[in-house]
């Protein structure tokens, strides 16, 4: 018991350091899970449209295509293709590639805990971004309350050398399997949002899934886009 309150406490420490956005993408993305299923293969689209604010004011829109493996019972891997662009992102931009741990079996202590590895190359603005994310999730009854805190590098021809950080946190009521209520929150230094999201899990066959997540995230300041859209697919297979 003494442990986990000790990581809790490493966590909110974090999630206090929040910086800075991303530069090259949006403060608004997917939360991510800590868990890995072996065998697992996915195949992934996400799309995010920001509009609005001194982040936004022409309109982003960024897109992601991805295939997912996990190669064993504790590490997920996944590469994406990435479109960029202010009123669609239909060209190619840059890719990313990722790497997810699942550092604890689930239910072994209060909280269930994970670390993402992220690398992504932009064609576009000739950027490089390394970035790490600490991912914990706690299952209180029907509610299932998810954080990610996250330290990135970025090496960029225009900026120079500099570190930016970022949280993201969801709670979420398990209502349906097909239908979850959630609550999204993301914090950085140009950005701030808090917006309703649903997300839902279909059953194709038994080794077949599809799930999807749709959010919208306002934004807390001036400085963050007025509204943010956000769509995720997952076609999941064994």
């Amino acid at each position: 018991m003494l442990g986990s309150r000790k990581l809790e406490l490493g966590l909110l420490v974090l999630s206090s350091l929040t910086g800075a956005v991303f530069a090259d993408g949006l403060a608004v993305d997917k939360i991510y899970a800590p868990y890995v299923n072996v065998l697992e293969k996915e195949l992934e689209y996400r799309v995010s449209r920001a509009q609005g604010g001194v982040q936004a004011p022409n309109g982003i829109v960024i897109q992601r295509l991805g295939f997912g493996a996990a190669v064993s019972e504790t590490l997920a891997l996944e590469a994406y293709v990435i479109g960029r662009g202010d009123d669609d992102a239909a060209s190619f931009s840059g890719y990313e590639l990722e790497a997810r741990w699942q550092l604890t079996e689930q239910g072994e202590y209060a909280i269930d805990w994970g670390v993402l590895l992220e690398y992504e190359n932009s064609r576009d603005s000739d950027v490089e971004e390394l970035a790490t994310k600490i991912i914990a999730l706690r299952e209180w009854h029907s509610y299932i309350f998810t954080a990610n805190a996250g330290l990135l590098y970025e090496d960029s021809e225009v900026n120079g050398d500099e570190f930016e950080t970022s949280f993201s946190a969801q709670a979420r009521y398990r209502y349906k399997p097909y239908l979850e209520p959630a609550l999204e929150f993301y914090a950085a230094e140009d950005y701030h949002g808090i917006g309703p999201a649903l997300v839902g899990m279909t059953r194709l066959s038994s080794t077949n899934s599809i799930r999807w997540e749709l959010g919208s995230v306002l934004g807390l300041n001036e400085s963050s886009a007025d509204y943010t859209l956000r769509l995720k697919l997952d076609y999941e297979f064994y």
